[in-house]
């Protein structure tokens, strides 16, 4: 799965939690309930920025809301490219969360983004690919946070260790879609330069590192891709999946073949998750991709075993 750097309400301090309007790339165009109609599948659209109702949104944990009872969603739930965006009521549906991108906002399930049909204005917005996040088609922005934040990049985290975890997994992400340094560099940088491997928990140990955790050997001895079971021996606590809320900054344990783990960028009862994916391939280092989604099972991979939490 295709995934992009997100900077997540609950790990970048200055992401706001309500705002009044949020613009789109096309200067003086916000995103819009056409009409105001706030009824089951209306119209979104871009539109002219007036300050209207139809132009106030809620984005907090993981949704986008107008008015108290109505979400930005998906048509028919979909989660492919070209798929319309309505207003429909808040029901918990994948297709209705939305993840705050660099520069706009994607549905962490399909991996697609919100965006503007060709940049034509006016017309109801659709799911397009996230390739394009720096194009204005793309581009949303609070108006809150002034034009095409990207402070996540340079802000620095706070907060309880698993929250410094998790904000740092956010900043690498966000450096990895941006382009400002290589993809290459940075996987030398995971993985202690050892060139092509499967770097999963290489990821985390940088993360934690990054983060200030006083982990003991270092990737190669007990981080590495090969050895991820062994992280449940690192001074962590070990929670089962039944029962257990996971934690920003949570090390999630999947059943993969051979071990695979996450980190848990924003927790609750549907935890999204930031992690190096091999199963996808970078185009530009012929290894993996980073990704992220709420997923805690894969039909034919395995399932999430259990969390760990740093002491």
């Amino acid at each position: 799965m295709f995934g992009v750097i997100k900077v997540y309400e609950s790990v970048v301090a200055n992401q706001p939690s309500a705002i009044a309007e949020i613009k789109s790339g096309i200067t003086g165009y916000c995103l819009d309930d056409h009409r105001n109609s706030q009824v089951s599948e209306a119209v979104v659209d871009s539109w002219k920025c007036n300050g209207t109702a139809a132009q106030t949104w809620l984005a907090k944990n993981n949704l986008i809301k107008h008015g108290s009872n109505y979400c930005l969603g998906v048509q028919n739930n979909g989660s492919n490219q070209g798929d319309k965006i309505i207003l429909d009521p808040c029901n918990g549906n994948d297709s209705q969360e939305w993840v705050s991108a660099i520069n706009g906002y994607e549905n962490p399930v399909s991996a697609l983004c919100l965006a503007v049909p060709s940049g034509q204005t006016g017309v109801q917005l659709e799911l397009a690919s996230c390739n394009y996040l720096t194009s204005q088609n793309e581009a949303w922005a609070p108006s809150t946070w002034g034009e095409h934040n990207t402070s996540g990049a340079s802000t620095g985290c706070t907060g309880s260790e698993g929250q410094l975890v998790a904000c740092y997994a956010a900043k690498q992400w966000i450096i990895w879609q941006s382009g400002t340094v290589t993809h290459n560099s940075m996987l030398n940088n995971y993985s202690d330069g050892n060139g092509y491997e499967e770097w999963c928990a290489d990821f985390i140990s940088y993360v934690y590192r990054e983060a200030g955790y006083q982990f003991t050997g270092g990737e190669r001895s007990g981080w590495d891709e090969y050895l991820a079971n062994n992280i449940q021996y690192m001074g962590f606590t070990y929670h089962s999946v039944a029962g257990y809320t996971p934690q920003a900054g949570d090390v999630a344990y999947f059943d993969y073949s051979g071990g695979h783990v996450e980190i848990v960028a924003v927790g609750g009862s549907k935890p999204i998750f930031i992690y190096g994916d091999s199963g996808t391939t970078d185009p530009t280092t012929n290894n993996g991709e980073m990704a992220e989604n709420t997923l805690t099972s894969k039909a034919g991979e395995g399932q999430l075993e259990y969390y760990l939490s740093p002491n």
